[in-house]
């Protein structure tokens, strides 16, 4: 055991992921920095649009530009998200090429998730604009979402899934995965250059069992807060194990298929509570800026690999709480339900922001 958590981190074969990237912290240098501090190898950009557009030049100076072009404000929007996903993949490139597409992943998520042909025509457009091998496109694990990917990787476009709260979840997505690079084969493509990830947030979900225990009293309900996240995690991962292990997967790997990356994502309160019990070799642990700075400040004892095999144990931790009259499955449905207007919501924040400077600009 050892208390330096990011040391111990990656002796387990776990890499580090940074949370919420926006143009702050690539225009300073800031991301830089943590790539060689703190060893983050991939990063999820933050969904939501700069705020107070008309204080940096180069946005000013990028805007003049696109509307001297005749941009309207979507186009604009999306101009100025993917350039600065372009920044972080261009960041990370050299990572990618070295490890041969294992670390050096950038996900940026679409406005329009709403409608797959809607959903696949931004996901291609994003594409095609950043133009990086290292992206990849986060789309809900709905409906839409599981049949946008699906489509995505059958074209050789990367995806991100998720988030995703609960075991039964992730095996839709799954089988979105397996059948769009079935797709991908079946299309002549290199199944092992489309790179895919799966997003559990392991942070919202232990805020979110704290919040249905809340009402409880008596040990067994204490004993379970901070327990519900890391058993719907260990439950993913025996999933993960499951479908890696099986016929279908193991012919995809003889066309080159690499499995996806499992991502843990948390926030800064909750990283020194959480990180510890999920540890096994390949999988992501991505962090806010603060969180990063949390866990390689705190003193957390680190046991190994803390997934694999634990599924017995998680399946108990959900049976407990069951007992206590808390349906998880039921809260992570209502969850997944609200992920995709929250990823909406973030796109019409950056539109909106985009389209006030936009029109202070033309005042001016």
């Amino acid at each position: 055991m050892t208390t330096e958590p990011l040391k111990q981190l990656a002796a387990e074969g776990v890499s580090l992921w940074l949370e919420g990237v926006g143009h702050r912290r690539l225009s300073s240098g800031e991301l830089t920095g943590l790539v060689t501090s703190h060893g983050v190898s991939g990063v999820s950009c933050a969904p939501h649009g700069p705020s107070g557009l008309l204080d940096r030049s180069d946005y000013r100076a990028r805007l003049d530009e696109l509307s001297s072009y005749g941009a309207g404000v979507a186009e604009a929007a999306r101009a100025l998200a993917a350039r600065d996903v372009r920044t972080a993949c261009d960041t990370l490139l050299p990572m990618w090429e070295r490890s041969r597409g294992a670390d050096g992943q950038v996900c940026a998520a679409i406005g329009h998730t709403r409608d797959v042909r809607g959903a696949l025509a931004e996901a291609r457009s994003l594409h095609w604009t950043v133009d990086r091998p290292n992206l990849l496109v986060r789309l809900p694990a709905d409906p839409v979402g599981l049949a946008t990917a699906s489509d995505c990787l059958a074209e050789g476009i990367g995806v991100a899934f998720g988030p995703v709260y609960s075991a039964e979840s992730y095996e839709l997505v799954l089988e979105a995965w397996l059948l769009g690079l079935e797709r991908a084969v079946a299309a002549g493509l290199a199944p092992g250059r489309i790179p895919a990830a799966v997003q559990v947030p392991v942070s919202e979900i232990d805020t979110a069992a704290r919040a249905l225990l809340g009402a409880h009293t008596g040990r067994t309900a204490e004993a379970l807060r901070g327990r519900v996240a890391v058993a719907v995690a260990r439950l993913v991962f025996s999933a993960y194990e499951r479908r890696l292990d099986s016929p279908r997967w193991r012919e995809l790997v003889r066309a080159g298929a690499r499995p996806h990356r499992l991502v843990w994502s948390f926030d800064g309160e909750a990283a020194d509570r959480l990180s510890g019990g999920l540890v096994a070799e390949g999988t992501v642990q991505s962090l806010t800026a603060e969180g990063l700075r949390t866990l390689s400040a705190t003193v957390v004892l680190m046991e190994g690999d803390t997934l694999s095999g634990r599924v017995h144990s998680a399946r108990e931790d959900l049976r407990l709480l069951a007992d206590l009259g808390v349906d998880w499955e039921q809260r992570a449905k209502e969850l997944g339900t609200e992920s995709p207007h929250r990823q909406y919501g973030a796109w019409r924040e950056l539109v909106d922001a985009v389209g006030a400077a936009m029109e202070q600009q033309t005042g001016r």
